[in-house]
């Protein structure tokens, strides 16, 4: 599942540069933040859609079927990242709750597009939660690991443990440094046996726990510009990865991973990468 960038980045004409943060913020009517992007300027929307579109057509030809997120008001801006939106289980979908208002609707448009697809809903969070897709990753059918961050509460926590012990997944928990909002930008499985980590960003004993479960660790390179390692793996052993990231996708050709290259760096600039902007619904069984 993605979201094609599209009708909603356009409102990022009304932006304004805020210099104390270097950031440029877009406000709604009621000044709540509806969506930021570092350092001045807006994005280039059709570079955006061109890369997207390249992005869609790799999945394709590797065989793997596309659905597309909508929302018909045109009004969320944060929606091309569709990782955030849920989390899928072996029996079905979990629905987020995001922390910041700027997400917010996109629990509605992913909870429509789930009913109008067949796809179970186990469950979502709720309340005072807060769980953000990018911060979840189900490592095996028994395991699942989630990143405590400034978008992940333990309200959060506590309920997906709850909804995931129905089906016998235990959770790990971690927290991640302040400056880094999800699990993704330092932990992506790229096989049955071998993970892309961020040995500089993650914890040494949550590493040495993979290591102990008999995971090769590959090493993302700090020289590589950041989201670069956020990749996609299409089967055990292939990934489809950021252009950019030289140094990294020399490692992982070097663990024996096939890397499929693909230049996505205007959705860089927006705050998110390859996985951040895939949300496999259902894959098939080993």
């Amino acid at each position: 599942m993605v979201h094609r960038p599209g009708e909603e980045l356009k409102d990022w004409a009304h932006g304004m540069y805020v210099e104390d943060a270097g950031t440029n913020i877009l406000f709604d009517s009621q000044g709540r933040i509806r969506s930021y992007l570092k350092g001045n300027g807006i994005p280039d929307i059709a570079l955006m859609q061109k890369q997207h579109d390249t992005m869609v057509s790799l999945l394709e030809q590797e065989g793997i079927q596309v659905h597309y997120l909508e929302d018909p008001s045109h009004y969320w801006t944060n929606l091309t990242f569709a990782r955030d939106v849920a989390l899928m289980t072996p029996k079905g979908a979990i629905l987020t709750r995001f922390a910041m208002y700027f997400h917010q609707g996109d629990t509605v448009c992913a909870q429509k597009f789930m009913s109008e697809q067949g796809i179970p809903i186990l469950g979502a969070i709720q309340g005072k939660g807060t769980v953000e897709g990018g911060a979840f990753c189900l490592l095996d059918p028994q395991t699942a690991v989630i990143s405590r961050s400034a978008r992940v509460n333990e309200e959060g926590i506590n309920q997906l443990r709850m909804l995931l012990s129905y089906q016998e997944i235990e959770l790990i928990v971690l927290d991640m440094p302040a400056s880094y909002i999800h699990l993704d930008e330092a932990f992506i499985p790229v096989d049955r046996d071998k993970l892309l980590v961020s040995t500089f960003i993650l914890p040494d004993w949550f590493l040495e726990k993979c290591r102990d479960h008999g995971y090769t660790l590959i090493e993302t390179c700090n020289e590589d510009p950041l989201l670069t390692n956020n990749c996609l793996t299409l089967e055990p052993g292939k990934v489809l990865f950021n252009a950019k990231g030289m140094h990294t996708m020399e490692n992982l050709k070097t663990a024996g991973v096939t890397v499929i290259p693909v230049d996505i760096s205007e959705i860089n600039r927006i705050g998110g990468g390859i996985h951040c902007a895939t949300l496999p619904l259902k894959r098939d069984a080993l």
